[in-house]
């Protein structure tokens, strides 16, 4: 079964590629980003000044992050229920964590500048979402894992597109501020195609 995902988490630096399995693993482990991290906080001046700092392409950004992060833990949910190898379901809870904790920034960062979030993902993604709830075993692993290494590909792209047209810096801040996260996810990502799959994932 193919299926080509848009899950994708927030952005990553330009600079920054998808590692492969072996400089994923030499990767050292970094914190997720903390709820209602100081970033998310700083801007100073009127609510009427915070809404006119806010371009189209920062809150584009904004709800397409919120809608991803929806999406990923709603995917590490089905992980943990639908999943069989126990890497799979171990990092899901991982991916569950801290996308939880990356929207709490996105929605203060909302509430400032007067964006408003959907309550729910899009419809490619509920689509997608739906169709990997169908799975079970082996190959929901394998349809998991592939879908999140597309995810992160996509976050790639999403956190370039804002660090170069996005205006204000408090939502570049929040592409910057998610590097960590997403190199953690990459490694994490390889380790279990390893660990679950060995061979069998390298070509996405």
């Amino acid at each position: 079964m193919k299926l080509t995902p848009r899950l994708a988490i927030v952005g990553l630096v330009g600079a920054i590629m998808v590692p492969t399995s072996a400089t994923a693993h030499a990767a050292s482990p970094t914190r997720a980003i903390p709820a209602h991290s100081s970033f998310a906080l700083s801007y100073a001046g009127s609510d009427t000044d915070a809404v006119a700092a806010i371009s189209k392409q920062d809150r584009m950004f904004l709800i397409t992050v919120h809608q991803d992060n929806l999406a990923e833990i709603e995917a590490g949910r089905l992980a943990v229920q639908n999943g069989r190898c126990e890497a799979v379901k171990r990092i899901a809870r991982v991916f569950i964590n801290d996308h939880s904790r990356i929207d709490n920034d996105v929605q203060s960062l909302a509430d400032k500048f007067d964006v408003g979030l959907p309550n729910a993902p899009d419809a490619e993604a509920q689509k997608l979402l739906a169709e990997l709830a169908a799975l079970s075993g082996r190959e929901f692993d394998i349809v998991w894992l592939r879908m999140r290494a597309a995810g992160l590909r996509e976050a790639i792209k999403l956190g370039k597109q804002q660090l170069r047209h996005g205006r204000s810096p408090e939502v570049k801040a929040l592409a910057t501020a998610a590097v960590p996260v997403v190199m953690r996810h990459l490694k994490l990502l390889n380790e279990a195609k390893r660990r679950c799959w060995p061979g069998r994932l390298t070509r996405q």
